[in-house]
């Protein structure tokens, strides 16, 4: 909506992008986009690299858990940590170790002394950098926007980083087929560097108290106060089960793509892009959903029926290849169709589970929540190793099918046991 005063066209922003109208959160949303789309387009990159390298599915999941590390170790300092320096100069820091760590990667791939080492290297620095990013900019939303908005605020991000999310995989899988692995890293390299530069122009408002007591102190804290609350428990243990077992499918989609699709990287794009396609319609339902239900019911749901829409993913698209006689051309459609549908689910989990602990958590703990959602994501280095091991032995759709359906058991467990996670949240706490 635009209103004419003294001259000038101001724009107003109302309902649920009321956020927009704070100049910090436009310039930490268009900063996160870029964030989620250089992240995205470096996982797609590296998968397929490792793979191309070594033609080993645990290999490329070893890779990802040399990236999820960082999670397990920066989870437990991360709130103390960002509550003694400033959320804002922590995501500064963290970007900017992203770009170095893109810039050494493209100095060895232009000198062709790049080796899987090396990757291995960048991957442990990319997760530390991820975690403490990640944790700094959803802290930093209820700063500029205040906990009234938080919610709006989050479906908002959650659209930019499933932009992102479609963008990125494709532009990556593009870029390798056409051009080269090295022209990835540019482009990325770049994205990364205009993320960093438009951060530099978030100020937040009020800055809160920077805590003294010893990290240690604060940590043992957030524990004790996470114990107290269900919506906030519920919120983590999925957190464990989801990264545990259904979101390391990620790793082995090359081998899908490669040995089941019989596909090359620009079609691991595609199947890497699907699931921010979904996610970006299913945030229309998320909008539906959140006045008819609980945050916890809708956190719940969306990760049952991504779990769900993975299981059928790991048998149908080899079951289709194999049964029916135009099987090569049905299958990679049908894969697509599968991780869309995984996407809406995730559009659910990604909005609820930031708000779930922002709105839940006292001011004073929020960042100490935030760092032990990071240490709860860091189940995935775990799942990821696992994963690989069991598509080494088993086969990559055996491997998934067993991730995926204890991961559907597991949640609904958590679901039920805990009431006051299933229970409506007041929008102030």
């Amino acid at each position: 909506m635009r209103i004419r005063r003294t001259g000038k066209f101001v724009i107003s922003f109302r309902g649920s992008l009321a956020p927009l109208g704070n100049r910090g959160f436009r310039y930490l949303i268009l900063s996160n986009m870029l964030w989620w789309q250089a992240m995205w387009m470096e996982m797609i990159v590296v998968g397929w690299l490792v793979f191309e390298i070594t033609h080993s599915a645990f290999d490329v999941a070893l890779i990802g858990f040399y990236r999820s590390i960082p999670l397990l170790l920066i989870g437990f300092i991360a709130g103390p940590l960002i509550n003694s320096v400033g959320r804002v100069r922590i995501v500064i820091f963290s970007q900017w170790l992203s770009v170095l760590v893109l810039a050494a990667i493209i100095l060895l791939l232009w000198t062709n002394q790049l080796a899987v080492w090396h990757l291995a290297i960048g991957a442990v620095l990319f997760g530390t950098s991820w975690s403490l990013n990640w944790t700094a900019r959803r802290a930093l939303v209820p700063d500029l926007v205040s906990k009234q908005r938080t919610v709006e605020a989050m479906m908002l991000e959650s659209v930019t980083q499933n932009i992102a999310r479609m963008i990125g995989p494709f532009l990556s899988g593009y870029i390798y087929a056409l051009f080269g692995v090295l022209d990835c890293y540019i482009t990325i390299f770049f994205i990364s560097l205009i993320s960093f530069l438009i951060m530099l122009g978030v100020k937040v408002p009020r800055h809160p108290a920077i805590l003294k007591t010893s990290p240690w102190t604060l940590m043992r804290e957030g524990l004790q106060y996470i114990r107290t609350s269900q919506p906030i428990m519920g919120t983590l243990l999925i957190t464990v089960i989801m990264n545990f077992l259904a979101f390391p499918y990620q790793t082995i989609l090359p081998i899908f793509t490669h040995d089941i699709l019989h596909k090359g990287p620009l079609e691991y794009g595609v199947l890497g892009a699907c699931n921010g396609i979904g996610a970006f319609f299913g945030l229309y339902a998320v909008s539906v959903l959140r006045s008819r239900l609980s945050r916890g019911w809708i956190f719940s749901a969306g990760s049952l029926f991504q779990s769900l829409a993975l299981f059928v993913f790991a048998f149908s698209t080899s079951w289709v290849g194999a049964l029916t006689l135009f099987g090569a051309s049905v299958a990679f459609p049908l894969a697509i169709f599968l991780l869309i549908l995984a996407g809406l689910g995730h559009a659910f989990f990604t909005v609820m589970q930031s708000s779930i602990i922002l709105i839940a958590a006292r001011d004073d703990m929020r960042d100490r929540a935030m760092g032990t959602l990071v240490l709860a994501i860091g189940a995935g280095p775990l799942g990821s190793l696992q994963i690989g091991k069991l598509t080494e032995v088993y086969g990559a759709p055996i491997a998934l099918g067993l991730h995926t359906s204890v991961a559907l058991v597991a949640t609904a467990v958590v679901t039920a046991l805990l009431p006051g996670f299933r229970a409506r949240l007041d929008e102030i706490k």
